[in-house]
């Protein structure tokens, strides 16, 4: 989400303006401690120093407390002071940030008019397109998400975030409207899909010729990505929403109740040939509840593995079905396979609370406390966690290999080349440049060598 916060000194010429009007009563010695405590991100006391000045301008004041309130975080006064500006002063500027905070609350309907209020005020204006375009995406409106996504793109080419909101769109839609370099290439890319395989593991054979071509549709283009996801998800209508409890855990070091009753089924694998064959069966695996599935290269500091897939699932006795159903699909010489597990998720809990690793026994009552409840109350009205989900759509994707995904296998490929994991060469001819790390992810992925 994209803020254009009123810079210090925006506002420092708009309440000089003001203070050279002789009709203005404004106290420049009042007016500059509130930009110092600005610049110092002492916003409490900026706001106290506001309540000092004259409100004979009382659109200039709202505005200040607007923005000051938006760096606060603090959405309902923020907007609460953004809509008391007359509506022949909301600058595309101040549009825009009314669209966030509405955004922040879960009120996307209302955002993308405040959004597209602002664009119609200034149609160079990027962030109200981002904006746009993401919260149209959450809303499942996909073709306007692309429609506002290529005309922003039309300014400026460049623009990763744009391009790569465009290709998360693949994942759940297919465009049948728009004319556009990446949305060609994923075209071509998707025309690339095997049929359905017979046998549950796709040859090696066939992983080359996919990737390679791809690799050559990629060079024929003029399209620079910096796509630097490295999950392949095959999702359903369920939201797990994995990233409000994990904020939880981190804030205050509990396991949300929904946890317990999550479980995991982990595929832990040799090699990043082996990842791929597995993200290939999960796109072919037909299960009752269509579960939440994923590809992952291992990143996390101290957990082991570094290839895994995952199948998520309501209960243990449907974690166990679905494991044994991969076990006996993949019971052969053509992968890899270190170990299928059925887990709690997350892993991240287990260093606090090894009980928790316990999947076999009913535990709930034994870790989860009263009071636990009345935590993750005051969390999810503090970050208005029930409203976020009101108009957001949780749509199935389409199992089907696409841009994304390659641009994804494509980092996967780069990591085990850092691994010296030399099985990519038997499914990747072209080159594949270490350089391409940044020396963080370098450190990271050395961390990881021993784990080979």
């Amino acid at each position: 989400m994209q803020v254009m916060l009123t810079s210090c000194i925006k506002i420092y010429k708009l309440f000089t303006n003001i203070m050279n009007n002789n009709k203005s009563k404004f106290s420049r010695e009042l007016f500059v401690p509130i930009i110092n405590y600005v610049k110092n991100q002492e916003f409490d006391k900026a706001l106290e120093q506001l309540e000092n000045i004259s409100d004979q301008n009382p659109d200039i004041i709202n505005r200040y407390r607007g923005t000051i309130y938006l760096n606060k975080k603090d959405w309902k006064n923020s907007l609460k002071n953004y809509q008391k500006i007359s509506d022949e002063n909301r600058s595309f500027e101040i549009l825009n940030n009314i669209g966030v905070s509405l955004y922040k609350l879960g009120r996307f309907s209302e955002a993308s008019t405040q959004f597209k209020m602002s664009i119609d005020k200034n149609s160079s204006f990027l962030p109200a397109y981002e904006n746009l375009s993401i919260t149209y995406k959450l809303m499942g409106n996909y073709e306007l998400s692309i429609k506002y996504i290529l005309n922003s793109l039309k300014l400026n080419p460049k623009n990763n975030k744009l391009k790569n909101q465009l290709i998360d769109i693949f994942n759940y839609h297919d465009s049948k409207i728009f004319n556009n370099s990446i949305i060609n290439l994923n075209n071509q890319i998707k025309n690339l899909n095997l049929k359905k395989q017979k046998n549950k593991l796709i040859e090696n054979s066939s992983i080359k010729k996919i990737l390679n071509n791809s690799e050559e549709i990629l060079k024929t283009s003029d399209v620079n990505f910096n796509y630097s996801e490295t999950q392949i998800f095959r999702k359903n209508k369920s939201n797990l929403n994995c990233k409000r409890h994990l904020s939880i855990f981190a804030k205050h070091n509990i396991i949300p109740r929904f946890c317990f009753d999550c479980y995991k089924v982990q595929l832990t694998l040799v090699s990043v040939l082996d990842l791929i064959k597995i993200y290939f069966y999960f796109n072919d695996l037909d299960l009752k509840n269509n579960n939440i599935r994923k590809c992952v290269v291992e990143l996390r500091k101290g957990v082991s593995g570094n290839y895994k897939g995952y199948i998520f699932t309501n209960s243990i006795e449907e974690a166990k079905n679905v494991s044994d159903i991969i076990y006996n699909d993949l019971r052969t010489d053509e992968i890899n396979l270190k170990k299928i597990e059925v887990k709690h998720g997350c892993t991240e809990y287990y260093e606090n609370y090894n009980l928790f690793k316990n999947v076999e026994k009913n535990i709930t009552d034994k870790l989860y406390k009263n009071e636990w409840a009345k935590i993750e109350d005051e969390f999810d009205k503090e970050y208005f966690t029930i409203e976020n989900i009101q108009e957001r759509k949780f749509n199935n994707t389409i199992n089907k290999f696409n841009l994304s995904d390659f641009l994804i296998i494509k980092n996967w490929l780069l990591y085990a080349r850092a691994l010296d994991d030399n099985s990519y060469k038997e499914i990747f001819s072209h080159e594949i440049k270490i350089d391409r790390l940044s020396k963080i992810e370098k450190d990271k992925i050395n961390l990881r060598k021993i784990d080979k």
